[in-house]
């Protein structure tokens, strides 16, 4: 079995899939946009509640920052190639440094420190709802716990080389297992087994709301499917060389593919698609709230954004402007009656003005120029050239 002897041999790993290989994006792909930069080589990327971006980057040993309006700064420092990242519901973040087998906890304030010891050679890392951070140790091949208190043990064991993690509802843990092409499930308790199997040289894992499993199988190009009973298939395939992966809350999976530079999309029945290009190299993958996509470009030391496109927004906005369309035609219409009332008032022989119980004549004079005819009050003169007539 192959084995990563030491750490860098892991950077030579992921910096092989940046080799471009060209492939036509979708006749409909979404655009695409580089958001900010990094720090050198970013790995692994999260996404805080107001839609800041964090990235793990692992030639710098720190951790990068984007704000949604693309201002870039390093918001605080890791251990030795950080690669996995993830963050609490206090705005946290922490890493896993592969180079010191250990966990970095960065505050929102940039303090960093070392939260706990890992297994070898950690790579992916998820956070449960109480603070606990599990990491998949690509070398020793087995998951750590650490507290929030910084405790560390082994939680239980997995197939060989486990590169991504996550977790579900009830607190098992998944591991996508490279080399042994399956994902691992370790319970809560520690009782390890194999759920499934999966495509070949699989990479990330995501899960959705029912406990359903997805991997990126870097080997063969798709996405592997592993209900909570162990049934595998291949949903869908993707570009080359699938290494992150995500889900939206409709169930639509998006992986980060490094070998095309671009994400692809499946829908929960199988339609493949490219949904748009990204920066060279891209492995880490993360969505907001409004399904927008963010990718970490190794190659470019950036971090590209797909928008989606928003039909609800767009709905919204289309009744805007159809309701502002019709309150304009409401007013030109008032106005264009307005108007045709007061063209007539000239042609009222005369109008009358009650003043208590006396009633005159507004216009009483006639004064008459040919074919134009004018009206005076009483007693007013003619002007210069009209005849007055009663």
């Amino acid at each position: 079995m192959h084995k990563i002897n030491s750490y860098t041999n892991i950077v030579v790993l992921i910096l092989t899939s940046l080799i471009s290989v060209c492939i036509s994006p979708s006749a409909h792909a979404e655009p695409s946009s580089i958001l900010g930069t990094t720090g050198t080589n970013p790995i692994g990327i999260t996404i805080d509640s107001s839609g800041n971006i964090y990235t793990a980057n692992y030639l710098t040993n720190n951790v990068s920052k984007i704000t949604p309006g693309g201002a870039s700064s390093i918001l605080g420092t890791t251990g030795t190639a950080p690669i996995g990242i993830t963050i609490d519901s206090s705005g946290n973040i922490y890493t896993t440094n592969v180079g010191t087998n250990n966990v970095s906890k960065i505050t929102p304030q940039g303090v960093s420190s070392i939260l706990g010891t890992t297994g070898t050679q950690p790579i992916g890392i998820t956070i449960d709802s109480s603070g606990n951070i599990y990491t998949a140790n690509s070398f020793t091949n087995n998951v750590s716990k650490i507290t929030p208190g910084g405790a560390s043990s082994i939680l239980g064991t997995t197939g060989t080389e486990p590169y991504g993690i996550t977790i579900d509802s009830s607190g098992n843990i998944y591991t996508a297992n490279y080399l042994t092409n399956n994902v691992s499930k370790i319970t809560p308790g520690g009782a390890s087994s194999i759920l499934g199997t999966t495509g070949v040289q699989t990479y990330g894992i995501t899960i959705d709301s029912s406990g359903n499993i997805y991997t990126a199988n870097v080997g063969t190009n798709n996405v592997s499917k592993i209900t909570p009973d162990g049934a595998s298939s291949i949903l869908g395939t993707t570009g080359t060389g699938p290494r992150g992966i995500t889900i939206d809350s409709s169930g639509n999976i998006y992986t980060a593919n490094s070998g095309t530079n671009n994400v692809s999309k499946i829908t929960p029945g199988g339609a493949s698609s490219i949904l748009g290009t990204t920066g060279t190299g891209p492995i880490g993958i993360t969505i907001d709230s409004s399904g927008n996509i963010y990718t970490t470009n190794a190659g470019d030391n950036n971090v590209s954004k797909i928008t989606v496109f928003d039909q609800a927004a767009a709905n919204a906005e289309a009744a805007r402007v159809a309701a502002a369309t019709a309150e304009a035609a409401r007013k030109a219409k008032e106005q264009k009656e307005l108007t045709e009332i007061l063209a007539l008032i000239p042609s009222i022989g005369e109008l009358t003005l009650s003043l208590g119980e006396t009633t005159q004549s507004l216009y009483s004079t006639k004064c008459v120029k040919g074919k134009t005819t004018k009206y005076v009050k009483y007693g007013a003169k003619c002007p210069k050239g009209f005849a007055k007539k009663r």
